[in-house]
């Protein structure tokens, strides 16, 4: 079987198991183990424009598979594993998402190579093992639609040092940047620094990412969200991110805090943002953003190339664990916030539906939700959300529900 960057296999059962069943066999040392996750969601009373006037509309019912990630790590010595993760969101296809080997140099320093999960807070490794953690949906920083940061880099280093009462670790990595490799050989830098303490119950951390240089978008217009921290529109993006966060296991409760910035010194590409403004069906202060003179038209002369902006993002969590009629139960709270100024609605075009349909660009949710864990392989979740914002110059807010059913298989 060949490995390549898409690397598909159909989720047919018989292919599926002969695959795991030939690997198993190569190797005494495997472990193989996964997440799988079921879902319904809805969201009432959406609002949208109609000439000059807010109209509401329920958006579709959804059901789908978010998450379904099969993992396999093998110990070849000692010193030596390697991780390969197939992702099989959506329950067709299987894809590499993750897979690197790491060496053990000691407890200071350990190489790792390959395509894996950066160290970025407290979610970003673990956002495919939905029945792990409390809520359906990650903070906003990782939502799909409006990363401020691509999930994945290319190599890494990290470690840890014992230190007072507890653990100092740490994380560097690199990669080829956003859009791909650059002629100027610019080495983009990512972070993770963090104290735990108290047998892993309390944890302090930072993270952060350097671009180091221009870089671009992954995707082009009209190909969709980007999965990286720079929108398709830009000709050139030079960036960094820092973010600081805790969280405190104390008696029954689990509590998360966290903020981030981005900051982008970025160049609007003319050609680009005029098939936006065509297309894309932005507000008027999206409008008034993008060109130089907003009541004239929309050619490439008139269109504001400095596209600087900030990206500000942050959350708080609370969970409390409990047991009812013999199994475990946990009910939780969120509260996020985000900004972004430059984005817009429509993901076709590069945006998303959350901070893009804000006339400012900024919107806040609050979560409340309940966790059933009749054993721990098990989570069936149920959460409510209302998202707020201003829109159309008035101060709108429009409610969604979630149905979680996840899995964790395997050793």
């Amino acid at each position: 079987m060949q490995f390549n960057r898409h690397f598909l296999i159909r989720l047919g059962g018989f292919s599926l198991m002969y695959f795991v069943s030939c690997v198993a066999q190569a190797s005494e040392n495997l472990d193989i183990y996964g997440y799988f996750s079921w879902r319904v969601e809805k969201v009432f009373d959406e609002p949208s424009r109609e000439g000059s006037e807010t109209v509401r509309e329920d958006a579709p019912r959804e059901i789908s598979i978010p998450s379904f990630n099969l993992m396999m790590q093998s110990k070849v010595d000692e010193k030596t594993k390697v991780f390969v993760n197939l992702d099989g969101a959506g329950g067709e296809d299987l894809s590499v998402r993750n897979i690197w080997g790491e060496y053990k140099v000691n407890s200071l320093l350990n190489i790792r190579v390959g395509k894996t999960y950066r160290r970025f807070g407290l979610y970003n490794e673990i956002l495919d093992a939905v029945p792990t953690y409390i809520g359906i949906e990650p903070p906003e920083l990782f939502d799909s639609d409006h990363l401020i940061l691509s999930r994945e880099t290319m190599a890494l280093v990290h470690g840890l040092k014992a230190l007072g009462d507890g653990d100092l670790r740490y994380s560097l990595s690199v990669d080829n940047g956003e859009g791909g490799p650059s002629e100027d050989d610019t080495v983009p830098l990512g972070y993770d620094l963090r104290y735990e303490w108290g047998l892993g119950n309390y944890t302090v951390g930072m993270s952060g990412y350097m671009s180091n240089g221009e870089t671009t978008s992954d995707v082009s217009v009209g190909e969709g969200s980007p999965k990286t921290g720079v929108l398709p529109w830009m000709a050139a993006d030079d960036f960094s991110v820092l973010g600081f966060y805790g969280e405190a296991n104390i008696s029954n409760w689990i509590v998360q805090a966290a903020y981030w910035q981005a900051s982008h010194d970025a160049t609007r590409d003319p050609e680009s943002v005029v098939a936006v403004l065509e297309n894309a069906g932005v507000n008027e202060a999206q409008r008034r953003r993008f060109l130089l003179d907003d009541d004239g038209d929309a050619t490439v002369d008139n269109v504001d190339t400095n596209g600087d902006y900030d990206i500000t993002t942050w959350y708080f969590r609370a969970g409390y664990s409990f047991v009812w009629n013999g199994a475990d139960m946990q009910a939780y709270g969120q509260l996020d916030y985000y900004e972004n100024p430059e984005t817009i609605q429509s993901k076709t075009w590069g945006g998303d539906n959350e901070a893009g349909l804000a006339d400012d660009g900024k919107f806040t949710k609050s979560t409340a939700g309940l966790i059933y864990r009749p054993n721990p392989s098990l989570a069936v979740k149920l959460d409510f959300s209302s998202h707020s914002q201003k829109f159309n110059g008035e101060n709108e807010s429009y409610p969604e529900v979630r149905f979680d059913v996840s899995y964790v298989f395997g050793h």
